[in-house]
């Protein structure tokens, strides 16, 4: 599992301790519950060191009706938006590394009776491959001065 997917998860958990499910949500899910699929990605340019990726992740919050779903997912989001939309990162253990994941942007809406959707949006940064090789370590410049 991608690691800032996890440290949301967490995040979500904290404001609203219920059932998650993450591979499939059974026939007689848990009500209320969250269900995190597999976030989509797309590229981008960044530096010249690193690319950028762009995810999308639609949370999907069930609850006993529409409104109390919503009513959730606008508690969770604006949890998100007064934290300046930045989420600890976790390890596989849940203690914080001490970095962050900024989400660019949040938005809730009921998608279904008794269901709300969260889609949180972010960027990652990712290092290029880059071959190994030894650094010059000395340069040595003979010259003369011409006439």
């Amino acid at each position: 599992m991608n690691p800032e997917v996890g440290s949301i998860m967490g995040f979500f958990y904290k404001v609203f301790p219920v059932k998650v499910y993450t591979n499939e949500v059974p026939e007689n899910f848990a009500v209320p519950s969250l269900y995190f699929p597999t976030p989509f990605s797309f590229d981008g340019n960044d530096t010249n060191k690193t690319f950028m990726k762009s995810y999308s992740l639609p949370v999907k919050l069930f609850h006993k009706d529409s409104q109390l779903a919503n009513n959730e997912a606008e508690r969770i989001a604006d949890t998100v938006r007064s934290k300046r939309s930045v989420i600890p990162l976790l390890n596989a253990d849940g203690t914080e590394t001490g970095d962050y994941v900024r989400i660019s942007r949040i938005e809730t809406r009921i998608s279904d009776s008794g269901v709300a959707s969260i889609i949180v949006n972010w960027d990652s940064r990712y290092h290029y491959d880059r071959d190994d090789y030894i650094a010059i370590e000395n340069i040595e410049f003979d010259n003369e001065v011409k006439k």
